[in-house]
């Protein structure tokens, strides 16, 4: 079934990763001595500032939500590992960046979908990947795996 604003939004969320990692490695280019830890900071910094204030609007209802019996608990078992996680997937992103391209870090996390999608389909069952998503699936595997046979082959090119 296709979601025109389901693919609108993804759309928008590739662009702005897209523009994340190639801002994330021009300044890394253009101010020395920044390094992946430190982007990993000043974006930690920016984010709380741009969120912020969302979390004042919503305060509220969030607090209501969490006056519910047993919600406290949940919060703090979902919290912790949710935080870890995201830090660490923040600082694989920034490292990877840092050491290679904004777009092989992009490769990389086309690997991570096509993984995670597969994974899904078969420890969860139930997922109902018509013949264009799994079109869709393979051309990013495929896309991926040439795009690293393409780098493999200019690298040894470069070296002799």
């Amino acid at each position: 079934e296709f979601d025109l604003m389901g693919y609108l939004f993804a759309l928008v969320a590739a662009a702005c990763q897209s523009l994340y990692l190639v801002l994330a490695r021009r300044a890394q280019d253009e101010v020395k001595d920044l390094t992946h830890t430190d982007l990993l900071f000043y974006t930690a910094f920016y984010n709380t500032a741009l969120f912020f204030p969302l979390s004042l609007i919503e305060g509220p209802e969030v607090w209501q939500f969490m006056g519910g019996e047993g919600e406290k608990a949940r919060f703090a078992k979902f919290l912790v590992p949710y935080v870890v996680m995201g830090a660490l997937l923040n600082y694989a992103t920034f490292w990877c960046t840092s050491a290679n391209s904004p777009l092989a870090t992009a490769v990389a996390g086309t690997a991570k979908g096509v993984l995670s999608t597969g994974y899904g389909a078969v420890a969860f069952g139930g997922a109902r990947l018509t013949a264009l998503g799994w079109l869709g699936l393979l051309g990013s595997t495929v896309g991926g795996f040439a795009y690293s046979v393409a780098q493999a082959a200019q690298k040894k090119r470069k070296a002799k």
